[in-house]
């Protein structure tokens, strides 16, 4: 990376690079957080947190931006920044409601516009009318689906061409056969839905026709508010979801960053944000009016502590609690604790949670110095929370031999995998308990509940069908997960896997750091073990390993010794990839040979 001048990378990369510390850090000048606002995110903004920090004491220039933050004052004094305040948009923005009793859509330019029939009509024939583009957000994903079912109901069929153009576009893309039925008869009148549960190839194919002006109608959840540049003339937004056992409104943040999709530069000379469901005119204006929510910091929690100290310890930031104490004094999370619960931040750490990474052998402590162990520095580096490496240790230090069933489930109870959306698992007790009886799985680690080890154990039998070559349909069919959440388990479960490796290797745990390994392998491609050596091939993924493997192809060698014209006639390969195969293998053997001679 220090080849570049210009590094464009997630929060999580950069704070992975800053505990790294390569020499090239040093060079850095400028350094731009943008949507800054996810500071007081639960999950993201104690990286956030981290990485601003990091950057101050790098002397890097810091510039942070944000179109939702409701105290700029307050974070631009925490970083020494000058805040610049602007009201520029490409587009000018216009916001309203709609008032079911009045049948009206007031908006704050002072139009008022009737509304005949219910809302969703009116707002397909009007788009219809006037030749325009719409995006309806809504909090859940059925919910998503059905407006979607009954826009296309309403809304009449687009070309034959412009539908055909759609279609192609899903298989480009390689969206899964599933997915390509369900919206094909969406797409036949111009409407689609767009959330987390489909796959990337769908997603992109939808993202790239409504850019296109192919589909005229999206309905999504917010995650399509969040970075996407799909644009269009008019948002609506329905802002109550189900949380916590009840409906909630959502934030004004939340509301202004969906109405920022509102207005497409270059085409549109205005856009327009509606909300669907307020109760009133002065709810409303509420959001109308109102100024986005205070961001406060979100590094105040045991599990983001344990993490980021163990983090600053072991990438040799800190040497002494005193430095420690010092650092996390400058963190806005001491800041907002002191002025708002009158809680020193830095005395809840040195009584909390250094005694616990002691405890759990990541750090080591004596006269005022700070020292990180072996496993404190690797479980660091691994990015993964100190709880995670202790619960891998402690439940496989236990056991000599077990099944893939039995790792993935227990990776599934870890506090890193938490956030992974999964349904359909609290009618599993008998077979959980049957595969626990049986010695498939482990029993709930300290802090799970029933419901937590169910849904561990329903992620391990997702993972355990996908590392037994079934399709993504068939599992999407028979488990009820979205391809794209299959994706993130996929993601999550393979460096998860690959962590607990390196932890095991660290404590000796030896037999169990070659099954993970292996197991990790079979994870990240979706294969049984004997197609491994196969997938690490360049453009060979798990079907095309299993065609070469069926016609006798199970290695590096079986590959040179056949030859391009052998692998030519192997289905799903073709003479352009076999040839890319063959020299992708030749390259692979004398790596391996030169590292052997080695």
């Amino acid at each position: 990376l220090d080849k570049y001048d210009i590094v464009v990378t997630t929060y999580e990369r950069l704070d992975s690079l800053f505990r790294l510390r390569p020499k090239w850090l040093k060079k850095i000048g400028v350094v731009v957080i943008d949507e800054f606002h996810n500071i007081g995110d639960e999950d993201r903004g104690p990286t956030i947190e981290l990485i601003t920090i990091y950057s101050m004491k790098l002397g890097a220039q810091l510039v942070c931006l944000s179109a939702t933050l409701g105290n700029p004052e307050e974070l631009a004094e925490w970083i020494n920044a000058k805040l610049v305040l602007s009201s520029w948009r490409p587009v000018r923005l216009i916001e309203g409601f709609y008032l079911k009793r009045k049948s009206l859509i007031m908006f704050n330019d002072g139009r008022l516009e009737k509304v005949k029939g219910d809302l969703i009509t009116h707002i397909v024939n009007s788009a219809l009318s006037n030749d325009y583009q719409v995006i309806i957000f809504k909090q859940a994903r059925h919910k998503a689906e059905q407006t979607a079912q009954s826009i296309a109901s309403k809304a009449p069929p687009i070309s034959d061409d412009a539908h055909r153009e759609v279609m192609k576009r899903f298989k480009e893309f390689e969206a899964i056969r599933s997915e390509i039925k369900v919206f094909d008869k969406l797409i036949k009148h111009g409407v689609a839905f767009h959330h987390a549960g489909l796959s990337h190839g769908a997603r992109l194919a939808i993202e790239h026709s409504f850019r296109e002006g192919l589909i005229r109608f999206v309905v999504a959840t917010p995650t399509l508010a969040a970075g996407i540049n799909m644009p269009a003339r008019r948002v609506i937004i329905y802002t109550r979801r189900f949380e916590g056992g009840m409906m909630k409104p959502i934030t004004i943040a939340e509301y202004k960053q969906m109405a920022g999709r509102a207005g497409r530069p270059q085409y549109d000379v205005l856009g327009e944000a509606i909300i669907a469901d307020v109760r009133d005119e002065g709810e409303g204006w509420r959001y109308v009016r109102g100024r986005p929510e205070n961001v406060k910091s979100a590094l105040i929690s045991e599990r983001a502590l344990r993490i980021h100290i163990l983090s600053l310890i072991a990438s040799r930031y800190v040497y002494t609690v005193d430095e420690l104490k010092e650092f996390l004094g400058n963190t806005l999370a001491h800041k907002n604790l002191l002025r708002e619960r009158s809680k020193d931040l830095v005395k809840l750490m040195v009584k909390s949670i250094l005694p616990k990474l002691i405890s759990m052998g990541m750090i080591e402590a004596a006269n005022n110095e700070l020292n990180p162990t072996r496993l404190g520095i690797t479980v660091s580096r691994l990015y993964i929370d100190p709880l995670t490496a202790m619960i891998i240790i402690n439940e496989l230090s236990n056991v000599d031999e077990v099944p893939p069933l039995y790792y993935l489930t227990l990776i599934a109870m870890t506090p890193d995998f938490s956030k992974i959306r999964v349904t359909g698992y609290r009618g599993l007790y008998k077979e959980a308990y049957s595969a626990y009886e049986a010695g498939m799985i482990p029993r709930p680690v300290r802090g799970v509940d029933l419901y937590e080890w169910l849904r561990a154990f329903k992620i391990g039998l997702i993972l355990n069908q996908w590392i037994n070559e079934v399709s993504e349909d068939d599992i999407a069919l028979m488990l009820k997960v979205g391809a794209g959440d299959l994706s993130v388990l996929v993601d999550t479960a393979s460096w998860l896997t690959y962590a607990a490796s390196r932890v095991c290797d660290v404590v000796d745990l030896r037999r169990h750091a070659k099954e993970l390994n292996k197991l990790s392998m079979r994870v990240r491609y979706g294969v049984k073990e004997e197609l491994i050596e196969l997938v690490r091939i360049k453009g060979i993924g798990r079907i095309r390993a299993r065609a070469l493997y069926n016609h006798g192809i199970k290695s590096l060698t079986d590959i040179i010794n056949k030859g391009p014209s052998y692998l030519a006639k192997i289905p799903t390969i073709g003479e352009t990839l076999a040839d890319k195969i063959f020299s992708e293998a030749k390259r692979a053997l004398s790596s391996r040979s030169s590292r052997s001679n080695y």
